[in-house]
């Protein structure tokens, strides 16, 4: 699936649930999805996972992470449920500086995780969103001060802010 097919993916679901603003209510999204989500003392390596049992689709998110990080895990979970889900019944994501991850990726692996970090950056972070937000700002903020207003408006991390920026060509032009 396309970067671009997974953004428009992302989109309309929020459509969907009508809760294309921001920030998306995460929570809320999966609770319409039928997926329940539980707050675990993980260890700090595991970010979250999604499994499949007996019919229930449960997100498990590590509380000790910061909001910030739960909230991009659970939308990296959605995106697992959307698009891999029938390809496997549990992904286990590890969480490394900046990166979620797979132990003992493989490529197939390795092409999942990316698919849900995108599908993850389009949902909390949508364009159409992004690109209102940015009209909004004054033109004489560099680009730090713009990122960091972002991302607070999106309850997303500078640095998820940063790559989704990059992502959308923003970052080239300075906006």
């Amino acid at each position: 699936m396309t970067t671009t097919n997974i953004d428009r993916l992302a989109e309309q679901l929020l459509i969907n649930h009508d809760l294309l603003k921001a920030p998306v209510k995460i929570s809320k999204l999966a609770k319409s999805l039928g997926i329940r989500v539980e707050m675990q003392d993980l260890d700090d390596e595991v970010s979250g996972f999604l499994v499949r049992k007996n019919n229930q689709d449960i997100v498990g998110v590590n509380i000790n992470h910061p909001e910030n990080r739960q909230r991009f895990t659970i939308s990296h979970e959605i995106g697992h449920y959307m698009l891999h889900i029938n390809q496997q019944s549990l992904f286990v994501d590890y969480y490394k500086g900046d990166k979620l991850f797979r132990k003992n990726s493989t490529r197939e692996n390795y092409l999942m995780e990316r698919q849900a970090n995108q599908f993850a950056a389009s949902l909390l972070m949508p364009k159409k969103l992004i690109a209102e937000e940015i009209l909004k700002l004054p033109e004489v903020l560099d680009y730090e001060v713009k990122k960091c207003q972002i991302s607070l408006k999106f309850k997303v991390s500078e640095q998820a802010m940063d790559f989704r920026l990059k992502a959308l060509g923003y970052y080239d032009y300075g906006f």
